[in-house]
C-alpha cells in the first residue's frame, strides 16, 4: 500500500496557507489588518455627483474609480 506523502513544511516563503488544520507557530508573523469602516457613506453609482455638477456620479468624478 503507498504511503502517504510528507507534509509541506510550514512558514514564511514556503507557500503554506493557513486554514482550520493549521498547527504551527504563528509568533513573527504580521497580524491581520483590521476591518476598514468609512466615515460617509459610499456614493452609489447612479446619485447625483457631490460636486454640484448635476451630472450622475458615475459619469462625472466615478469615470475615474
Amino acid at each position: 500500500m503507498p504511503r502517504k506523502p510528507e507534509p509541506a513544511p510550514a512558514g514564511p516563503g514556503t507557500g503554506h496557507v493557513h486554514g482550520p488544520d493549521c498547527n504551527h507557530d504563528h509568533h513573527g508573523h504580521d497580524p491581520v489588518a483590521g476591518t476598514y469602516r468609512r466615515d460617509t457613506p459610499k456614493p452609489g453609482r447612479n446619485a447625483p455627483c457631490s460636486c454640484g455638477s448635476g451630472k450622475k456620479y458615475k459619469k462625472c468624478h466615478g469615470a475615474n474609480a
